[in-house]
């Protein structure tokens, strides 16, 4: 190798640690308000998303209450009416009672909950009985029946002037009034109250001491 070409050739390892020697480029250090940015946004990020849980929940809580449980009205059914001790001979005397039969009929999917009943008796718009149910429940989808006694006031039924026409036409008319309270749970928490009132007119055969053209309605107030 000549002279000439010994000058223009370059060490390697000379290069080498001089390469080695280059210092690396490095990140900036971290500044402590971006660690609070993070973790602000990490916190408003699971606000963000419990706000929309509870809103989808909420959300398909009404959309049930209003479809599927939807408070419906329960149904009052007078089964059948009866008289005891009815001797047109000796009304002073008779211990006079009207029995009634009650059911009511639950369609919601909740129990319906309901509180003593009362029950009036009517002859010619004048109040002549009254009796008291006691409370109960009717099951989602089910049916409870409840026995109403009504003890008669005889003495405000002989003082009305027109029960002698009545009685010689062998027919007396009454009417009854039944009211009951109670309320519809869903979910444990939604509350519905409830108010049924049935109203039932009937006429009484004298000689075979039994009931015709008994005639019903109900009212229902949510």
């Amino acid at each position: 190798m000549s002279s000439s070409d010994r000058d223009h050739v370059v060490p390697l390892a000379i290069a080498t640690d001089q390469e080695d020697k280059t210092p690396l480029p490095s990140h900036p250090p971290l500044r402590p308000n971006s660690h609070r940015r993070r973790r602000r946004c990490r916190l408003l990020c699971c606000v963000a998303a419990t706000i929309v849980i509870v809103a989808v929940i909420v959300a398909i809580l009404v959309t049930v209450t209003f479809t599927v449980y939807k408070v419906k009205d329960p149904v009052m059914t007078m089964n059948a009416v009866s008289v005891k001790n009815l001797n047109v001979s000796n009304l002073l005397s008779a211990n006079l009672t009207l029995l009634a039969d009650v059911s009511v009929k639950n369609p919601n999917a909740a129990p319906f909950r309901f509180g003593p009943s009362t029950t009036a008796l009517f002859y010619r718009a004048n109040q002549v009985g009254q009796a008291w149910g006691p409370p109960g429940m009717a099951r989602a989808h089910g049916t409870v029946r409840m026995n109403v006694s009504v003890d008669v006031m005889a003495g405000r039924v002989l003082g009305d002037s027109g029960f002698a026409g009545d009685l010689t036409a062998g027919e007396v008319g009454v009417a009854t009034s039944t009211r009951v309270g109670g309320r519809v749970r869903l979910f444990g928490v939604i509350k519905r109250h409830v108010d049924l009132e049935m109203n039932c007119s009937f006429a009484i055969d004298v000689s075979s001491v039994s009931i015709r053209n008994q005639s019903c309605w109900q009212h229902v107030w949510l």
